[in-house]
């Protein structure tokens, strides 16, 4: 993963101690391989380069410089050994960029590309030449700890001990084209011959036979990614770019098609595969918003709290600021009594945005739950003006379920107890309370309802169906009860 929210650090920069002094001798020879790496007679610099790291070991400008000419010249393993030194010596560059001048001139297209690729490059991440592709880049911005991270990894795909054998190269290409000259239209086997290609160094033939490959299955993702790797590191980037616009285009479809696919499992209860769908739409494009709220709803509704929370906490650490993850992981806890959870992720939410209708929804019911009936009130109220104000609606939380033991056996007693006792309220609260966990607000609220019905002067009652109204969204409801709880325990105390 690249760097975020770096900040540059020159040469001159380095804390003293770290670059021990040259000698009067080694300065201009040094000056004069930097000046040559700079513009780009990498030849030439390579040799005094290497002079210069041998007698001062520790010389972190020199390793930098001789690891970019490495870069440049495809020598991966040199690259890394420098970069390793580099990172060895100063850690402070494995996550801030070391400020080369040669990056001043970097295209734009550069850093479009590798954030556009780095969206991407999961899906061929098993080709050791799209991560060689992001180290090179990675170098050209300075950032030599993702290209070292990006190096190794290529390294460490790369057969038979970390090293790709010509022969085996050369016999691989000779099967594909075999393949080929019985199945002209095998995608596959063009796939894989671009690739062995690409190892061989035919670039402009690994580009051919993709080209040939998207001819023939347009649609097929992979194939513009690993067109767009290909054009890269040929230095084409507007081509490289479009190749990933794409990409984007047809994995954008695939996308809407899996998340609709997962809704309609959703609708129809066929829980795990909503969750088999939505997994497949997060390796897809592992961002994907939608399809992490897919997940955690889907585990939720089967009745997994466990896991849903799992999925809440893996999106908020990707994105801290989800407001709408917050809420379902608020409530989450609530449905399995983890109260004082709960009350610590509407801290951290308020703290992001302290005016949030769901949030302020959320606890207004944990103040209620502590039967702090005024203070539900109140917040219950500042939901409302939120909602005003914006013009928004709260979201329906109901269905989230908890985990109940034996919630069934205790569905079949409560019915019997009805059964036989049709105008027991205390039955009803049960039941109400039954269906709350099992997330199925609509019988909650029937139940509750009934509760009501039966002890209209019940605190417990009318603060028990305040609950479930607030938590499928229904906070005027929500407010003419927990009123009512207050006005009963008035009148009772």
């Amino acid at each position: 993963m690249l760097c975020k929210g770096y900040f540059s650090l020159s040469a001159t920069e380095i804390p003293k101690g770290i670059n021990h002094p040259l000698g009067i001798w080694e300065k201009p020879r040094y000056e004069r391989a930097r000046l040559a790496a700079e513009r780009g007679f990498i030849d030439q610099a390579i040799p005094d380069l290497q002079k210069i790291t041998e007698r001062y070991p520790d010389y972190v400008e020199a390793h930098a410089y001789l690891g970019w000419a490495y870069s440049q010249k495809g020598l991966i393993s040199r690259a890394v050994e420098e970069f390793q030194a580099v990172i060895r010596i100063h850690p402070d560059l494995q996550n801030t960029p070391f400020d080369y001048p040669m990056t001043k001139d970097t295209p734009d297209a550069v850093r479009e590309f590798v954030a556009e690729f780095e969206d991407f490059i999961d899906l061929i991440g098993d080709f050791p030449g799209a991560h060689e592709v992001m180290g090179f880049s990675s170098v050209q911005l300075g950032r030599l700890g993702d290209a070292l991270t990006a190096y190794t990894r290529a390294l460490n795909l790369k057969r038979v001990d970390g090293k790709e054998t010509l022969s085996g190269v050369d016999q691989a290409i000779r099967e594909y084209e075999d393949i080929l000259q019985v199945k002209p239209d095998c995608v596959e086997a063009y796939i894989k011959l671009a690739c062995v290609r690409w190892e061989k160094g035919m670039p402009d033939r690994s580009i051919a036979d993709m080209r040939k490959a998207i001819s023939l299955e347009p649609e097929r993702l992979e194939t513009h990614v690993y067109l767009a790797c290909f054009y890269a590191r040929q230095r084409m980037l507007n081509e490289a770019l479009q190749a990933l616009g794409a990409a984007k285009k047809i994995r954008d479809n695939l996308l809407e098609n899996l998340i609709t696919q997962g809704e309609q499992s959703m609708s129809s209860c066929r829980y795990d595969t909503a969750i088999t769908i939505a997994r497949d739409a997060i390796k897809l494009s592992p961002g994907d918003k939608k399809a992490y709220w897919l997940l955690a709803s889907a585990y939720s509704k089967k009745g997994e709290p466990e896991k849903a929370v799992e999925i809440c906490k893996e999106v908020l650490c990707k994105y801290p600021d989800d407001i709408p993850m917050y809420a379902v992981l608020g409530w989450v806890y609530v449905q399995c009594d983890l109260f004082e959870e709960a009350k610590a992720i509407v801290e951290r939410a308020m703290s992001i945005e302290p005016e949030n209708a769901d949030i302020q929804a959320l606890t207004a019911f944990l103040y209620a739950s502590q039967d702090q009936i005024p203070e539900a009130i109140t917040t219950g109220n500042m939901a409302l003006d939120t909602l005003s104000r914006k013009n928004e609606t709260v979201n329906n939380y109901g269905w989230i379920r908890g985990k109940v033991p034996s919630i069934e056996q205790k569905f079949r007693e409560v019915m019997d107890v009805i059964e036989i006792k049709p105008d027991y309220p205390e039955a009803y609260l049960c039941l109400g309370w039954l269906h709350a966990k099992n997330g199925e607000h609509e019988e909650a609220t029937v139940a509750l309802k009934k509760a009501v019905e039966l002890m209209p002067s019940s605190y417990t009652a009318h603060r028990c169906l305040g609950n479930a109204y607030l938590q499928s969204g229904k906070i005027k409801e929500a407010l003419d009860e927990y009123e009512k709880a207050l006005f009963c325990r008035n009148e009772q105390g």
